[in-house]
């Protein structure tokens, strides 16, 4: 992994929407790091991003994690599994109901969340390295403001309006 795609991709990023775009930057810079967050932490990515969630919404269930990662369900259960196993994070029943259990970060799980998030802000400064401090605090408010949009009931709304308008002409799906 690591590297940047013999440093071609940017040649196709430039022929792509902004949606193509956005999975593109996003995958790049994911890329470019995962194999020092391996190294230095002993957890990929999105193994992290699983952690600093937990971390960040103590006794979240499998079920809210599932939808705060957008993950596929399997995926997000064999993360788990790995971090309870691993003893970075713990599964405690709820006092209300002992068939649902929250899960909750470690103190060894938060060095290493601690250790990922000081990676974390050194990859952002050099990511962000060609940008103004005013162009990146645009950008941030920007993705913010589109998570906020594709988060709502317009956006789902448009979103099937549109496709539920679209005529090819023709008698179906290809």
């Amino acid at each position: 992994m690591g590297g940047n795609m013999g440093k071609t991709w940017s040649r196709s990023f430039r022929q792509g929407n902004a949606i193509y775009k956005l999975n593109l930057l996003a995958t790049e810079s994911i890329r470019s790091v995962e194999d020092r967050f391996i190294a230095l932490v002993g957890l990929d990515v999105r193994t992290i991003r699983v952690l600093r969630l937990i971390g960040d919404n103590p006794g979240t269930t499998f079920a809210e994690l599932t939808v705060m990662t957008g993950l596929e369900r399997s995926l997000v259960s064999r993360l788990i599994q790995n971090l309870v196993r691993s003893g970075h994070v713990e599964r405690r029943n709820d006092d209300a109901d002992a068939r649902r259990f929250g899960l909750f970060v470690t103190q060894a799980g938060q060095r290493v969340r601690d250790r990922a998030d000081l990676l974390s802000a050194r990859a952002l400064e050099a990511v962000f390295e060609p940008l103004s401090p005013a162009e990146v605090q645009a950008f941030i408010a920007t993705m913010d403001k589109l998570a906020d949009w594709l988060d709502s009931p317009d956006y789902a709304q448009k979103v099937t309006r549109i496709f539920d308008s679209i005529d090819f002409g023709d008698s179906g799906p290809v």
